[in-house]
């Protein structure tokens, strides 16, 4: 789906020029993006031992990296929106309603990379957020996501430094969950180091285990 997009300078500034999400890729414009990373924790006293990561595997019918890993839930913000407005794409991704306050912020990155319909420059304004949702009760965008994907997060750890590791896949819409090996190789551009950087935030913030909501 297109949607209008502010574009932005190198240094992420608004530069007060609009335009569509298709035309920015083509042309290799600057915009602003919303990034969540879901950690489902452990039981009371085993919040970071036993927490687990949750991955959304891309629709195959999309037009960028259909059928791989990414992020939980992502999204282009529109015109005129903040970063936490980015959290309507948890409810249209995943069926999930967060008010603000629970989510964490994790800071910015920036991303520059060729895609099929030109060149992808995007500012990621990073969050996490603890839910202790089962993957099965999620009510998924079929359009976007064909799954979930749970690692838990010590695993996730190994993930991000190359190793392929155990996880579950489940197809929300058959109600069925399955074993799999997941590597690097299986995400949208295999970024290690980001990977690694969500997983030490999310240990942290276990380590105070604040209040799921």
């Amino acid at each position: 789906m297109d949607e209008w997009v502010d574009i932005l300078d190198e240094r992420g500034e608004k530069t007060g020029e609009t335009r569509l999400k298709s035309e920015a890729h083509r042309d290799g414009l600057w915009h602003r993006c919303f990034h969540c990373w879901i950690v489902r924790p452990g039981p009371p006293g085993k919040e970071a031992e036993e927490a687990t990561l949750l991955l959304q595997r891309r629709a195959s019918v999309k037009d960028t990296w259909p059928g791989l890993l990414d992020v939980s839930v992502g999204g282009h913000l529109s015109s005129g929106e903040s970063p936490l407005d980015g959290r309507r794409e948890i409810h249209e991704e995943l069926g999930l309603s967060v008010g603000p306050e629970r989510l964490i912020p994790l800071g910015e990155r920036r991303v520059e990379r060729r895609i099929p319909q030109g060149t992808d420059r995007e500012f990621h304004e990073v969050f996490l957020l603890l839910d202790g949702t089962h993957p099965l009760d999620l009510r998924l965008q079929p359009e976007e996501v064909d799954s979930v994907v749970e690692v838990r997060l010590r695993d996730a750890a190994r993930l991000a430094a190359g190793e392929s590791v155990p996880a579950t896949e489940h197809r929300v819409a058959a109600g069925e969950s399955r074993e799999r090996s997941i590597s690097l190789n299986d995400f949208v551009a295999g970024d290690g180091e980001y990977l690694a950087g969500v997983v030490r935030a999310a240990e942290a913030t276990l380590r105070n285990a604040p209040p799921e909501g």
